[in-house]
């Protein structure tokens, strides 16, 4: 019997891995599929992502370095640098490969049954039964293993579609741009010297052929496609809760919302290191992970959640890029919120024009 048995081998899975066996657990990883995977992806990591894949004990030097974000209507854009340094351009399948150094993972190798015993979870898979004192799933947006185990999921009522594809094409910019369609968004990341990934967001009713009709400008300025044309969705998935007696969800699987704010990875980064401590304190019981999980997706859930309501409204949208044009300074802290640092107030202090030192230190 291991400590832990987690399911999937993706960012989230191959965190926890990691984060675990720092704490001093025994840890096996499972992935149906065969090597690192590539997905649907912005594959840009904010400062804060950086940060946590240290505490993880990854460095990297691929990929390129972005200082901001741009957002774009029309001609009317709106740019603000990052406080806390610059974030990273990185392909998924090199950040996966990375994580995956000195892990134990069995691949080809997927969950069929979970059956609860005494002192964990015996795991029948499509090479052996297993057995663990805690299971963990990280197995995506539509969690095989959460839905194995009954976990009660809701569909949001927002539902949205992501799309992604590389394309042969020299940056033209050092932040990640944030172009505004009729009705999604198009995510413009450069992640390498000669190479621009590019996701769209989009209600139900764009296809293949159709996927970047929203933006005429942007397909002008795009060489060749470098890479297959990849979806994912629906996206808004609501899990009540990430823990259960011996069980728990981390990443994608632990609920999402949308990936308009671009924090997917910094979150289940951050989300490891909590599962870790959370192990450390207690073993697979997991005292105090639910809260710590509560308490580091509420910035994402409250931006992402504003940031949806602006997005459907284009002439709300092109206001709120008039105000971040003019505002740089607020701009930037919303950044920072986005990663779940700095204050709220700070953010609405900034807006108003109040000097720094009238307000409260940052929690």
């Amino acid at each position: 019997m291991v400590d832990v048995l987690i399911v999937g081998a993706g960012p989230a899975g191959l965190a926890a891995a990691r984060a675990l066996t720092a704490r001093g657990a025994t840890v096996d990883v499972i992935e149906k599929r065969q090597g690192p995977q590539d997905k649907v992806c912005g594959e840009g990591l904010m400062p804060i992502g950086l940060r946590h894949l240290r505490q993880l004990g990854v460095n990297l030097d691929e990929g390129l370095p972005f200082r901001g974000i741009r957002y774009c209507q029309g001609s009317l854009c709106a740019e603000a640098d990052f406080a806390e340094g610059p974030g990273r351009a990185i392909r998924r399948l090199v950040l996966s490969s990375a994580l995956r150094e000195r892990l134990n993972i069995s691949e080809g190798e997927a969950i069929r049954a979970a059956l609860p015993i005494r002192d964990g979870w015996e795991v029948e898979t499509t090479h052996r039964r297993r057995r663990a004192r805690l299971l963990v799933a990280a197995d995506g947006l539509h969690s095989p293993t959460r839905r194995l185990l009954g976990w009660p999921v809701r569909s949001g009522p927002l539902q949205r579609w992501g799309w992604r594809q590389h394309f042969a094409t020299a940056p033209w910019t050092d932040r990640v741009e944030v172009w505004f369609g009729k009705s999604s968004e198009a995510y413009v990341t450069p992640i390498a010297p000669d190479t621009l990934n590019v996701a769209v967001l989009s209600e139900k009713g764009k296809q293949r052929e159709n996927w970047l009709e929203d933006f005429p400008a942007l397909r002008e300025r795009l060489g060749s496609p470098a890479g297959e044309l990849r979806a994912l969705g629906p996206l808004w998935q609501r899990v009540g809760s990430a823990k259960q007696p011996r069980v728990a969800l981390i990443g994608d699987a632990a609920g999402y919302l949308d990936a308009c704010t671009g924090e997917g990875m910094s979150l289940a980064f951050h989300e490891a290191l909590a599962l870790g401590a959370a192990w450390e304190r207690g073993g697979p019981s997991l005292p105090g992970y639910s809260q710590a999980l509560r308490s580091i997706t509420l910035p994402y859930q409250v931006l992402t959640a504003a940031a949806l309501m602006i997005g459907r409204h284009p002439t709300l949208t092109r206001l709120t890029i008039h105000l971040l044009r003019r505002r740089p300074a607020f701009f930037q802290e919303l950044l920072s919120l986005n990663q779940g640092l700095g204050h709220p107030l700070t953010a609405l202090a900034r807006l108003a024009g109040w000097p720094a030192p009238l307000l409260p230190a940052a929690p």
